[in-house]
């Protein structure tokens, strides 16, 4: 290794010392606007306010509903412990109010310890396309409807697909394919040769039927039946009838969904691995492009740059899980690394 390690260093014009990229998940920028007694106070509200926003906004990229709902038990005080840096991106005060914008760092270390040591479980929003399949009947001895005009609830879903971190959420499209391939009876049956076809033409794996029902004068109830395991949920959403009944139930729907990706996606975060990687570019923009997203990915818990020049960067790159997730991960990005020997070479796909 010594002798491969030697030999990459050498083919470089010059070289830096080592450079820690920063994780941008942790990482976040948060608006307040606090009104109190005067412009001191209200500015040290503010402070609290951003740094437990931060705190909650960085958990909920790195760990389940679950684990995000145990770390706001935490105090303002013991939240404080957390945060490595806060610096202002514009500020506004009046003798009473505090309008801001701050970028907030959560310390990685600190958080993903008291993660380790609490049994707090540690994820990595995985990608997925998940596609929905809206039922409707306004009354439960209705026949449900899908394709009709007066599906209101599909009308809702195809206002747009939503998409959180990595997972995209959408609406079977309402096209000849889809219209010959599965219609309402077969979605709830969760029909094999209709879904297989659904899955086919929309190019997905991820399909979920969600059968929506009037309950009484007020709320909405899904059942929510995943075609992948079999598996049914119901979702109630409180509410009157009308268009912000069906945009709530499309945000809890979506949340949970998500939540059910990230929880596939649980790494040991005790398991930390190192690597040492190569990467030739023609302009160094290339490589701070890349050093950027690489940080990005959420297995990546840090890049120390090695060497640099000559279109070529060398690098040590510190992941945690299985090299399999961080080589997907990667592969959504366009990169591919391929194995030689000692080290790694990084191409573009």
């Amino acid at each position: 290794m010594f002798r491969a390690v030697l030999f990459i260093s050498f083919i470089f014009a010059f070289f830096c010392g080592p450079v820690r990229a920063q994780n941008q998940i942790y990482n976040a920028e948060i608006s307040v606007d606090v009104t109190a007694e005067n412009a001191a106070q209200a500015r040290e509200q503010a402070m609290t306010e951003a740094n437990r926003k931060a705190f909650l906004s960085v958990a909920a990229r790195v760990t389940t509903a679950e684990g995000v709902a145990e770390l706001s038990r935490l105090t303002d005080g013991q939240i404080l412990n957390f945060i490595r840096e806060v610096s202002v991106v514009s500020e506004k005060a009046s003798d009473i109010r505090y309008i801001a914008v701050f970028n907030v760092r959560v310390n990685q270390d600190i958080l993903t310890r008291y993660m380790q040591e609490n049994n707090i479980p540690f994820v990595i929003g995985g990608a997925a396309n998940i596609l929905i399949i809206p039922t409707f009947r306004e009354f439960k001895t209705d026949a449900p409807l899908l394709w009709e005009g007066t599906n209101a609830w599909r009308k809702a879903w195809e206002a747009g697909p939503v998409q959180i971190g990595a997972v995209r959420i959408f609406s079977i499209p309402p096209n000849g394919s889809n219209y010959a391939a599965v219609d309402a009876e077969k979605a709830l049956r969760l029909d094999g040769i209709a879904l297989d076809k659904i899955a086919f033409i929309n190019n997905t794996k991820d399909i979920y039927v969600a059968d929506a029902v009037y309950e009484g004068i007020e709320g909405l109830k899904v059942t929510l039946r995943s075609y992948q395991n079999g598996a049914e949920e119901t979702i109630f959403v409180p509410g009157e009838r009308g268009p912000q009944l069906f945009a709530d139930a499309i945000g809890q729907i979506s949340d949970n969904l998500y939540n059910k990706v990230k929880k596939q996606n649980v790494v040991n975060n005790k398991q930390k691995s190192e690597i040492t990687v190569l990467y030739s570019f023609t302009y160094l923009k290339d490589w701070l492009s890349l050093e950027k997203k690489l940080k990005d990915i959420g297995y990546v818990r840090s890049i120390v740059t090695d060497a640099i020049g000559s279109g070529k960067v060398q690098f040590k790159m510190t992941y945690i899980g299985s090299f399999d997730k961080l080589q997907e991960a990667l592969r959504n990005k366009y990169y591919n690394l391929k194995s030689q020997g000692n080290f790694y070479i990084l191409e573009k796909i």
